[in-house]
């Protein structure tokens, strides 16, 4: 269970976080505070794994504030309404930045990312939740051979089964473990390790053929000629 606070002067916003924190199974959302210096004590006496923090804030701004804490190693969730502030907020080690009005399939992909990262560190295997109907799902992302898309359907493909949730191709993109995952076709991602042939408009996965754009092709081959380099 990821355990977060949300830190943000505007109410509305700090609702907004609290609604999509209650559908993600494996997250709680402790405690909600209006300004940074009231969340300053919760960050040294409880456990935070997660912090939500809006930039602009009455006393001290978020990204002096994220300063502030940087020695306590939280991971730290940008959550405004100005993009201007992203390169900043990504030099400052945060996990993500979240532009307002956030969509709950981006908070989602976030927390997915937290979680992955958290598991590691308690010998678990890296998986990811996704939604199926009305179920939540853990997806072992090792067990992953391919991703189609239809669409906002997703089908993901694992050794023993598949699973289905309603989701971009881009965005489960972005939640895999980068060095493992590519894009191979506008409709699939594959797992590179599952490769185990590449033709000229195919790959073999597994068992599975998969089609290989043209546009996909050399960073294919360059991914793969650098982990076989590794």
């Amino acid at each position: 269970m990821l355990h977060a606070i949300a830190i943000d002067d505007e109410p509305a916003a700090l609702e907004v976080l609290g609604r999509y924190a209650a559908k993600v199974p494996f997250l709680q959302l402790t405690h909600c505070f209006l300004s940074t210096t009231e969340a300053l004590g919760c960050l040294h006496t409880e456990r935070v794994d997660l912090v939500f923090l809006d930039i602009q804030m009455p006393d001290v701004q978020g990204l002096d504030f994220a300063r502030l804490i940087a020695p306590l190693q939280k991971r730290l969730v940008f959550t405004t309404a100005y993009a201007e502030h992203a390169v900043e907020g990504f030099s400052l080690q945060a996990l993500d930045y979240l532009l307002k009005p956030i969509e709950f399939g981006r908070f989602l992909q976030t927390c997915n990312r937290a979680y992955a990262q958290m598991l590691p560190a308690r010998e678990g295997p890296p998986g990811i939740f996704v939604k199926d109907g009305y179920d939540w799902i853990r997806v072992n992302v090792e067990q992953v051979l391919y991703i189609q898309s239809d669409t906002n359907l997703l089908f993901i493909h694992e050794h023993d089964r598949q699973v289905s949730t309603r989701m971009t191709l881009a965005d489960m993109l972005a939640t895999l473990p980068a060095d493992d995952f590519i894009r191979v076709h506008k409709s699939y991602i594959v797992a590179l390790k599952a490769i185990r042939k590449i033709e000229r408009h195919q790959v073999t996965v597994g068992t599975a053929t998969i089609p290989l754009a043209e546009s996909y092709r050399e960073a294919l081959q360059s991914r793969l000629l650098t982990k076989n380099s590794r």
